[in-house]
């Protein structure tokens, strides 16, 4: 970054007074989501600049951002550099999305077709979708931990080449959703270790398969072991949070769950018993634009609507699953539709990878643009 003026430096304290101003009557909070809402714009700007100098400018911007802030630097520079790294991962994949897109308004189409209109009921198509594997290239789908692509902001491409964990299925639904022009986001939350801390009475007969083989296991329980301090300090799961007619309430496509939320931090089980622990905030770790419709303002301001019944829940899953057997063959019709789709993105991420070899990629490129600059 190139040294600043005198000057600058004198406009870059008065912007940062200025800034102080818009967080000063804010909760810890609530300066934290708004930091990391304007971390999100500064990050389009950088990015969508075209010109070298505007760069120094924006970062500039970023510091004098945080530091009236007054929360730390670490995690909002975590998440700038999440965002940015995001934005080019789909520029790299821009045909795959453009592929994706078209697969989700043909299942918009198909939800049009069978009269599903609320997000519930949409959320219940989506999951028995998810799990027969009408989002796979193979049309068969396994809840498996390695072998992820781990794309920012694609993390659903997985399901795609037919293995996923719950970040991939809640990023789905919420896309799903969003292209249903309903309300969502994604949400990171923990769950008790202790299996006997949640209880389910009610589950759909919908079958769930797993990868539980021997490696799987291994590697399962050397992620608990080597990073289990920093799992519970960020979460060990995603869910989706909703908002509709008045109602919020989040949905787990993993483990056909409905959730209440009790505050900004907690929810309890609908069609069981038990809590998850809630971070909105430490979803912007994970997807720093997981929130396009600003439901977490309303978890921190504590104005929180009214929730789902497990009466509602079940009849809305038992309604859906009926309608679904009813019309299975216009389902299998959707699936033919864009499984032309599947095999692009397929074959990109084959190609191209995940986030490593995308991350690689992409300092290649960066490397390429500086040697231009400098020649």
């Amino acid at each position: 970054m190139k040294k600043i003026s005198n000057v600058q430096s004198d406009k870059l304290e008065q912007k940062t007074e200025e800034l102080k101003l818009e967080f000063k009557d804010l909760t810890k909070e609530q300066k934290e989501l708004l930091l990391y809402r304007k971390i999100v714009e500064i990050g389009k700007k950088e990015y969508n600049s075209k010109e070298n100098n505007n760069q120094d400018i924006n970062l500039n911007e970023l510091l004098v951002l945080i530091k009236a802030a007054d929360i730390g630097y670490l995690k909002p520079l975590i998440v700038y550099a999440r965002h940015y790294h995001k934005l080019k991962c789909q520029e790299i994949y821009k045909e795959s999305l453009i592929c994706y897109n078209n697969i989700l308004k043909n299942y918009k189409k198909l939800a049009q077709e069978l009269k599903i209109n609320s997000s519930l009921d949409l959320s219940h198509l989506l999951t028995y979708m998810l799990w027969n594997g009408y989002f796979s290239v193979s049309k068969e789908h396994y809840y498996k931990l390695q072998e992820r692509l781990l794309l920012p902001g694609m993390y659903s491409f997985d399901v795609i080449k037919g293995k996923g964990v719950c970040l991939a299925y809640a990023e789905l639904l919420h896309n799903y959703l969003s292209i249903c022009q309903k309300d969502s986001s994604i949400l990171i939350c923990k769950v008790p270790k202790n299996k006997n801390a949640i209880s389910c009475d009610y589950r759909p007969k919908i079958e769930r398969n797993s990868e539980n083989n021997i490696s799987s296991k291994v590697f399962s329980c050397c992620l608990s072991i080597f990073l289990g301090g920093l799992i519970n300090k960020i979460g060990n799961h995603a869910i989706t949070l909703i908002e509709e007619n008045e109602k919020m309430y989040a949905y787990d496509p993993t483990n056909l769950y409905a959730l209440k939320i009790k505050d900004a931090s907690t929810a309890s089980m609908i069609n069981g018993k038990g809590e998850f622990q809630i971070k909105p905030l430490m979803t912007f770790l994970a997807d720093p634009n997981t929130d396009p419709n600003h439901i977490y303002e309303e978890l921190l301001l504590g104005t929180i609507k009214s929730s789902l019944s497990r009466e509602e829940f079940i009849f809305s899953f038992e309604n859906i699953l009926g309608l679904i057997n009813n019309n299975i063959s216009l389902l299998d019709d959707a699936y033919e539709n864009i499984h032309g789709d599947l095999e692009f993105i397929n074959r990109q991420t084959d190609e191209i990878g995940g986030n490593y070899r995308s991350l690689k990629k992409i300092k290649k490129e960066n490397n390429k643009i500086s040697l231009n600059i400098r020649y």
